[in-house]
């Protein structure tokens, strides 16, 4: 009886412990990795840039029609990525369009700059 309470003990010491140095130095390089892809600046949610669909949604004619489709953001170079978003949002006849963003996107900050937006 001891025995196992000793066993089980280890076990949950063994659980409680946090990641040791390789896995912390691995964490660390996943996450610079992604830093520099861009993916840290995206929506966890569904990939899209917040700064990019709120300013699409204010060209539009019927703002409430957007739908997010994809958002592809490119590694940086020279601390700014390229980022092309792709949606749909209802036309002046009433039918949905694909359409696509084109941005800047900073790094460090994430802040947007919408470079083309339509057709």
């Amino acid at each position: 009886m001891l025995f196992v309470i000793l066993v089980l003990g280890i076990l949950v010491l063994g659980m409680c412990s946090g990641p040791n140095e390789k896995e912390k130095a691995a964490q660390v390089n996943a996450t610079a990795e992604d830093r520099r892809k861009g993916f840290h600046c995206l929506s966890s949610w569904d990939g899209s840039h917040r700064g990019v669909v709120d300013s699409v949604k204010a060209q539009l004619r019927d703002p409430e029609s957007f739908e997010h489709d994809e958002t592809r953001i490119t590694p940086a170079k020279d601390g700014q990525h390229t980022l092309i978003m792709k949606y749909r949002a209802r036309n002046g006849f009433g039918g949905m369009n694909v359409t696509t963003a084109m941005a800047t996107v900073d790094n460090a900050t994430c802040a947007a700059t919408v470079q083309i937006s339509g057709g």
